[in-house]
């Protein structure tokens, strides 16, 4: 029941942005009764806690599967990038919540008193898994230098995509920046 409920919400922040995301609504929207959504999450906050936790373990599986394998580290730190690129490219609830909310996202956005930034979050959340894996020998000058670097130019580019540089581009301008070749 509650994917049925976080898919409704998805598809409201789709249309209409986060702020104006309630829990009437996605009643509405899912097909159930208030009643129903009020006892699996009590309040917004609740609800936006459990789409931003179901966004983040579906980034970090994305991002476990490339990880596993370093035989070519420049290669797969490549690959990550671009799929890491294109997987919140074409997410459109979270598109339309940086369109539509974008002013209201801000103190997530930009480093600023104690709270940590979505940056914070996604690097120590990457980081765990990152430094046990087979790639993190790999990682210049160390995994979480290389690990916070590749989530800010990712960060980066999703609020503010080059116009001029393809996301092929992007991971590849990482991908070297991380694996510095040596040089004679």
């Amino acid at each position: 029941m509650s994917d049925e409920v976080l898919t409704a919400a998805r598809s409201l922040v789709q249309r209409n942005g986060l702020t104006a995301l309630n829990l009437t609504a996605v009643a509405r929207e899912a097909g159930i009764s208030r009643a129903t959504v009020y006892r699996r999450f009590s309040s917004k906050e609740q609800l936006v806690d459990a789409l931003v936790h179901a966004e983040l373990r579906d980034l970090e599986t994305l991002v476990r599967s490339r990880v596993k394998f370093a035989d070519e580290p420049r290669e797969t730190t490549r690959m990550l990038v671009r799929a890491v690129l294109d997987h919140l490219t074409d997410n459109a609830p979270l598109q339309a919540a940086l369109r539509i909310d974008g002013s209201t996202l801000t103190p997530w956005l930009v480093r600023g008193g104690d709270q940590p930034t979505l940056v914070d979050v996604v690097t120590e959340r990457t980081l765990v898994f990152v430094k046990e894996s087979p790639l993190a020998p790999h990682l210049s000058p160390d995994p979480a230098s290389a690990v916070e670097f590749l989530v800010s130019v990712v960060f980066a580019e999703l609020l503010s995509p080059a116009r001029y540089v393809s996301h092929a581009q992007v991971a590849s301008y990482v991908a070297e920046a991380l694996h510095p070749r040596a040089t004679a």
